[in-house]
């Protein structure tokens, strides 16, 4: 069943057929997995829009904590899907929906993001007027509370690059567009798959993946939507987990690596990118020693190969000190003796904290 459906201009019989008609203009796609009383707050921001033909796909990742009863009982008007077991990441349910998606265009939305329906209708009317591949919108990150209040003193808002310098933007580590601040042809992405094996951050990947098509893409000066950052959210457990910070890291330096080597295979890694490549590799180095003294001298390596005259200059090492050591050292020095520290002081914290744990519990 769909929801808030009304006839849009693509669907005009003049366009096409009479299945046209009855096709929705956006599919948003959901996945979830026990999401608690989040997802209902998601899908009644989602039936707030007006004037546009949807479908909404939610997709159980087998959940356990009755989200898919909730759904049915409360959102007749949504599409539930469930997959037989639980997958463990957004990428299989993303997926599944996009198989499923009849819409003109898609939108992927996560189960603990707010839709504003404002900005939802800017990009909507955009993508009839532009008819592009990706329509990019304003985005916000709110953290919530364990009560599941707004944190709005530490509410930011983002906007998407210029259209005209996507890839430069992405290759300079700048803010790109979240899951939900893109509208995406259908027929641009029908093609494509969510990469399980970057699920922790499966999204950054997936809009590098769309952005190098080199599809038509346009921005609207809305909001589109409000992440909402909470403890249990893969970054809000990352604030103060230094192994959950470790695996995004290694992965975006994986999703760098692919964007490398498409980049080279279309022939578009020019000199002026590949700077921009070695100084986003540079900033993964300190952790890949800390963490990994053999991925960092791949890496070391790989920059090396981009640029062999690569130098640590103010632009890719903003510390002084760090900047001194590397032209006394050595670059290749400076991190082995970083990452000895580094693991010497994660020891030292790992003795202290199992020493507290005994004294509590008596051992």
């Amino acid at each position: 069943m769909l929801a808030n459906v009304m006839q849009d201009p693509v669907a005009d019989s003049s366009r096409g057929n009479r299945d046209d008609l009855r096709k929705p203009f956006v599919s948003i796609i959901i996945p979830t997995y026990n999401s608690g009383l989040l997802i209902e707050e998601t899908l009644s921001s989602c039936l707030k829009i007006c004037g546009v033909s949807l479908e909404i796909l939610v997709i159980d990742d087998g959940s356990t904590d009755g989200t898919p009863d909730r759904v049915i009982q409360k959102f007749p008007s949504v599409k539930l899907h469930r997959l037989p077991g639980n997958s463990g990441s957004g990428s299989a349910p993303r997926n599944a929906g996009l198989a499923m998606a009849k819409g003109h265009y898609i939108k992927f939305l996560d189960h603990d993001d707010l839709i504003q329906p404002r900005g939802f209708k800017a990009e909507y009317l955009e993508a009839i007027r532009s008819d592009a591949d990706l329509v990019m919108a304003r985005w916000g990150v709110v953290p919530i509370r364990e009560n599941g209040l707004f944190c709005k003193e530490q509410c930011k808002l983002y906007a998407p690059p210029d259209p005209e310098r996507l890839i430069e933007a992405i290759l300079n580590g700048e803010r790109t567009p979240f899951t939900a601040s893109v509208l995406y042809k259908r027929s641009y992405v029908a093609d494509e798959m969510w990469d399980g094996e970057v699920a922790i951050i499966d999204d950054f990947d997936w809009f590098c993946r769309m952005a190098i098509k080199g599809g038509k893409a346009t921005t609207v000066d809305a909001v589109a939507y409000f992440w909402r950052l909470h403890p249990n959210s893969i970054q809000g457990r990352s604030l103060g987990d230094a192994s959950l910070y470790q695996k995004l890291i290694f992965a975006r330096a994986k999703v760098y690596l692919k964007l490398q080597q498409k980049l080279s295979k279309l022939g578009q890694l020019t000199n002026s990118r590949k700077r921009l490549l070695t100084r986003r590799y540079y900033s993964f180095l300190r952790c890949f020693a800390r963490y990994d003294q053999a991925e960092c001298r791949l890496l070391l390596a790989r920059i090396r190969q981009l640029d062999p005259d690569f130098t640590v200059d103010g632009a890719s090492e903003p510390d002084p000190k760090a900047r001194w050591l590397i032209r006394r050292f050595g670059l290749a020095s400076f991190l082995a003796a970083y990452g000895v520290s580094r693991r010497c002081a994660d020891a030292i914290l790992g003795i202290r904290r199992r020493a507290r744990y005994s004294g509590r519990v008596g051992l």
